[in-house]
């Protein structure tokens, strides 16, 4: 799998993504992305900013998930509960999806694992609709600590992350001319 920021020609591809993700959780119960949103002006507005990422699998766009860095309001209106540690700065997850010809792959788990590898922050967030119930056990095996609840379009159930050291990741960018020289022994 490779983990990227999104470019503005896969917008048509994270939409499909996001048509899926509205029939699966209909079929569940759930009023989560009913309406208009996610739309394609904030899939572009994510992408401008530089905070859509996608999972690439089999050379096609299988996930897709906003990264925000900073604080989040309505998470400061947490209630029911409180945050593991309340830093005023974290990263966290919106708009998690993936493609539904690669739901049941573990690609949403193996996605947002390699982001919070890669992200140099400890706090990682996420909330979710409290009968997305796949996304909820996706967070708890990712060690994600339910810690109440926040206002978002409605009532939205809390997840907190605290990163450890074992999980800084290794990545580094190697130019595309060096990319010979790893198979080399001499």
């Amino acid at each position: 799998m490779e983990i990227r920021l999104a470019h503005p020609n896969e917008v048509t591809a994270i939409c499909q993504i996001f048509q899926d993700a509205r029939e699966f959780l209909a079929q569940s119960g759930s009023s989560q992305w009913q309406g208009a949103y996610p739309s394609q002006e904030d899939i572009f507005e994510d992408i401008l900013s530089g905070r859509g990422y996608v999972a690439i699998v089999e050379g096609q766009v299988a996930a897709y998930t906003a990264v925000q860095v900073g604080n989040e309001p309505a998470y400061n209106e947490i209630y029911d509960g409180k945050w593991q540690h309340n830093n005023f700065i974290y990263t966290t997850f919106h708009r998690i999806a993936v493609a539904a010809a690669f739901r049941g792959q573990q690609i949403i788990q193996t996605f947002l694992q390699g982001l919070i590898e890669g992200q140099k922050g400890p706090d990682f967030r996420c909330d979710t609709h409290e009968k997305n119930l796949p996304m909820q056990h996706i967070l708890e095996k990712l060690g994600f600590v339910y810690c109440g609840k926040v206002p978002i379009d409605g009532e939205r159930l809390a997840y907190q992350k605290i990163k450890s050291k074992q999980e800084t990741s290794l990545y580094q960018e190697i130019a595309e001319d060096d990319r010979w020289l790893l198979g080399r022994n001499d």
